[in-house]
């Protein structure tokens, strides 16, 4: 196969999908959930026929969210950003929170609007190792195929790691996982870098970590390139890489969708949609979270995510995320958007990275 050629021996995180139990598992719908639950030891008592019969087509509930008495309520109508917030509440303790089902799947994707306990059969989403944080030099960009010329660079995101001998404890708020404190912006780390001298001599002395991100868009015709924001393509026309700091694509909803920069002859016009993320985590007491959210399409469009909502990439690592290429639901896909849709409606959310150190803070 193609991955056995291509990236079968590549370190990966594995995303949780379903694991059945029983030789012919089937998708959760209400036509299941009105029949017996055969080899389900968590449902405990089916809602009444009737109840799951009033339901229109377009309202479809999930079996085995009902069989364990969760109300259709509890699937909410699909927001307008907000459906990601709603999934750090306070979880009530059920079966259902400890054990995924392993009778019935999920017959689309994992979204803001899913029922608890249901996986899909398999991943839309993949995230692979490629190598040590070393393998990617900063001075040639990704060494890769189908780039535009100069596009292919990851931008620079630079993050204080605070020193074993620093006292002032407010030096760890650019640490301390709140999106109002991080990124760091650069212009704070002006003359802190590699010098013990000047204004800091004496009384503070920050360690610097220096991670890497690229969003990289990609078109119908297979040109890719990396994004500085959300209008804006990596150009590095000389050495030395890319002179655009990170913290701009890492503070804003970054687009799904983007006009493609060649257009052709056609009146229609084409899209570049992203296709990956690019992480390098430096060999630094640095961890950096991961956590993918995507609004494919206007409210009420649900917002995206992979099965494992958060995943800690580990230090010295350089790591790909690779979005689905289509989004879908258990009522159908999410199709992309039509020539008079505006692209500002198809995003990435804000906050798909999070930093913090790895050691203890010293005493």
């Amino acid at each position: 196969t193609l991955e056995e050629k291509c990236c079968g021996k590549l370190e990966r995180i594995a995303l949780p999908v379903f694991q059945p139990s029983t030789p012919d598992p089937a998708p959760a719908s209400d036509q299941i959930q009105r029949l017996p639950s055969e080899g389900s030891g968590d449902a405990e008592k089916l809602k009444e026929p009737s109840t799951a019969q009033s339901h229109t087509p377009g309202d479809t509930s999930l079996s085995l969210a009902l069989s364990l008495g969760q109300s259709t309520d509890s699937l909410g109508p699909y927001g307008d950003g907000d459906g990601a917030e709603n999934q750090v509440q306070p979880k009530r303790p059920s079966l259902i929170d400890r054990q995924p089902s392993t009778v019935e799947y999920l017959p689309g994707m994992t979204h803001s609007a899913c029922p608890k306990g249901l996986l899909p059969k398999f991943s839309s989403w993949s995230l692979l190792k490629l190598g040590s944080a070393k393998s990617y030099n900063c001075h040639t960009g990704l060494e890769q195929p189908s780039f535009l010329p100069g596009s292919s660079f990851l931008l620079p995101w630079d993050l204080v790691i605070r020193s074993r001998s620093e006292e002032d404890a407010g030096l760890m708020e650019s640490l301390d996982g709140g999106s109002s404190s991080w990124p760091v912006p650069n212009k704070s780390l002006v003359g802190k870098r590699g010098s013990a001298g000047g204004l800091g001599r004496g009384r503070r002395r920050d360690d610097m970590a220096r991670v890497f991100v690229g969003f990289e868009y990609e078109d119908s015709r297979g040109r890719r390139f990396i994004s500085s924001g959300p209008d804006k393509i990596v150009k590095a026309l000389g050495p030395g890489g890319a002179k655009d700091p990170a913290t701009r694509v890492l503070n804003t909803d970054m687009p799904l969708y983007v006009p493609s920069p060649s257009q052709g002859r056609g009146l229609k016009p084409h899209f570049a949609q992203l296709a990956r993320l690019f992480i390098v985590v430096p060999d630094t007491p640095l961890e950096i979270t991961l956590n993918p959210q995507v609004q494919p399409g206007p409210p009420p469009c649900p917002i995206f995510h992979p099965e494992q909502t958060e995943v800690v990439l580990p230090p010295d690592g350089f790591w790909v995320l690779r979005f689905p290429y289509s989004y879908a639901t258990e009522r159908g896909p999410c199709f992309p958007p039509k020539e008079n849709q505006p692209l500002s409606n198809y995003k990435v959310l804000r906050g798909i990275l999070r930093a913090t150190t790895a050691n203890p803070v010293p005493q």
